[in-house]
């Protein structure tokens, strides 16, 4: 028995050393692990915005020309001046077309005395035809000559017309309140009908202009805060249209958005329309790359304080860009180390 007690001894005094080594070999093991910080994915998420080129426009850009022909007397706008409407930009010589009123008006008076005279020749034959004493052949010159000197009335009314038009047009004017961005008429310049005189620009008419796709255009309808984003300012816009046709090109379609009444911005000032969501997006810093696929690493948690690092890829991801992502808000979000660590890695996640 004392050497069978002796035997025993020796055996456990072997393992010893072994299970040393063995607790030892752990304990390296549990060293090893890559250490990870993790955060829940509600702490994280975005709001999802979305944006695109826009640029403002005003609702009436006009080459102003002139209707007749005339030299150009005298010039009351230049470049930059804000005009009203109504308000005059060049008066062109305008003594022919006087002369052609006064002449119209002369004329007219002689055919009213033709009238006259044809009239009371009219009656003098209807009487003297009553008697018999003239052919019937009289009495219908004398209507015809009525009838002539009717239509040359009116003839030489419509001339009249003509020249007060011309008169009229002789001075040109502001068609709406604007601003001139270009003068093309020079002093004393003889000017033909369409000779370009001035470019107007509609200050306070103004929109915003931008293209959308047809996915795009769904998703910013009925959207309560929509902006016109440029270098320096933000811009609260609204919807005025959407233009119900696709670009055969672009594949886009045009969108027309209104700004606040009292906006002063220039036209022509180029920009970005940003629209937000109630969906929430992950930030790109988060998403990485494994193999061909982008997407986040979780912590798949078994253990207190250990867990295993598990790859999920996301669905239409774009590089550098934020994504939308369809996990539990506890989901745990790797952190610090998220580019070290492997698919299925066993981590130690920090306190």
């Amino acid at each position: 028995m004392k050497l069978q007690n002796m035997s025993y001894l020796k055996l456990i005094t072997s393992l010893i050393p072994l299970f040393f080594v063995l607790i030892g070999s752990m304990a390296i093991a549990d060293e090893e692990l890559l250490s990870v910080s993790v955060k829940p994915l509600a702490s994280i998420l975005i709001e999802s915005k979305q944006s695109t080129p826009a640029s403002v426009v005003s609702l009436n850009t006009s080459v102003i020309s002139a209707e007749i022909t005339g030299r150009a007397f005298k010039i009351y706008a230049e470049t930059g001046d804000i005009v009203k409407a109504k308000q005059r930009l060049v008066v062109l010589d305008c003594r022919s077309y006087d002369l052609a009123k006064k002449q119209a008006e002369a004329s007219l008076k002689v055919s009213q005395a033709q009238l006259n005279l044809a009239q009371k020749q009219l009656r003098r034959n209807q009487q003297l035809l009553s008697k018999g004493t003239i052919p019937r052949e009289l009495l219908d010159n004398s209507q015809a000559s009525q009838e002539t000197s009717l239509a040359d009335i009116e003839f030489k009314k419509a001339q009249i017309e003509t020249a007060k038009l011309a008169i009229d047009r002789c001075t040109i004017r502001a068609p709406f309140t604007a601003q001139i961005t270009d003068r093309m008429v020079q002093q004393g310049q003889l000017l033909m009908p369409s000779s370009p005189l001035f470019k107007l620009m509609q200050n306070n008419k103004l929109e915003i202009k931008t293209n959308l796709s047809p996915r795009d255009v769904a998703s910013l309808k009925n959207l309560p805060l929509i902006e016109f984003v440029t270098a320096d300012q933000r811009y609260l816009v609204t919807v005025r249209s959407f233009i119900q046709q696709v670009d055969e090109t672009t594949r886009t379609q045009e969108v027309r958005l209104s700004l606040a009444g009292n906006t002063s911005i220039p036209a022509g000032l180029a920009g970005r329309i940003e629209w937000s969501n109630k969906k929430k997006q992950i930030p790109p810093e988060y998403i990485l790359r494994n193999n061909a696929s982008l997407g986040v690493m979780i912590a798949d948690s078994s253990e207190e304080g250990t867990a295993k690092a598990k790859f999920t890829a996301l669905d239409n991801a774009v590089e550098g860009q934020p994504a939308f992502i369809d996990l539990p808000n506890n989901t745990l979000i790797i952190d610090k180390n998220r580019y070290r660590v492997t698919d299925g890695e066993l981590i130690s996640i920090q306190k």
